[in-house]
């Protein structure tokens, strides 16, 4: 089926080509302003740790690097 909708786009004029170019560089600015909406519970939430924070600022923490190594070793 991939391979059908490949040939059929290599038959659009550059024109069309265009069109949908730009079709789909909006709609992925769309989805990505989208993306970094925080919910409500989101929000709550990172009120509730900045408040906690502020409140405990001695307690110890992780830095942005031990952070990313985290979160990346997560996803492998």
């Amino acid at each position: 089926m991939r391979a059908q909708l490949a040939d059929e786009l290599i038959q659009l004029s550059p024109a069309e080509k265009r069109e949908l170019g730009e079709a789909l560089i909006a709609s992925a600015d769309a989805d990505t302003a989208d993306s970094r909406q925080l919910t409500d519970a989101q929000r709550t939430e990172l009120r509730a740790r900045l408040t906690h924070h502020r409140a405990n600022p001695g307690e110890p923490g992780i830095t942005l690097q031990e952070l990313k190594t985290k979160l990346l070793g997560a996803r492998a």
